[in-house]
């Protein structure tokens, strides 16, 4: 499915039509800016002195660790299921969202602990709350 613009040529004008966006692309869309978001939310945990703090406590640590590597898996994925067609690819995105929520259940849990004042949360932290059930 591949996603270029058609040219339509009439009597006067050229008109371009890009292929309307399904509701299977909004899906996977959303979970693909979700996952941008964690990426963006762990790329600042690790680069300031938040990470730091968090690697102090072993729960936390293992946590943040684990937030990490599951992270950059999760890219993995899904790239894996861009590529991919029928069932397969819908079992891949189903995953996705899942694993994307609770990624992000993991984030709020190492934001929300006591070792740091609230404003000292990472600039660019915007994850979202959504997930099965949730909007």
């Amino acid at each position: 499915m591949k996603k270029s613009a058609t040219i339509l040529k009439s009597s006067k004008s050229r008109v371009i039509e890009f292929p309307r966006m399904t509701e299977r692309n909004q899906y996977e869309q959303e979970i693909e800016t979700r996952l941008r978001d964690l990426t963006a939310l762990v790329a600042d945990l690790t680069d300031s002195g938040y990470g730091v703090l968090l690697a102090e406590q072993t729960s936390t640590r293992e946590a943040f660790d684990e937030l990490r590597v599951k992270e950059a898996a999760l890219r993995w994925i899904i790239r894996v299921a861009r590529h991919s067609d029928g069932a397969v690819r819908e079992k891949l995105w189903s995953e996705a969202e899942d694993a994307v929520w609770s990624l992000e259940k993991t984030a709020e849990l190492l934001l929300d602990c006591k070792l740091v004042w609230s404003y000292s949360r990472p600039a660019n932290y915007h994850v979202r709350r959504a997930g099965p059930g949730q909007s």
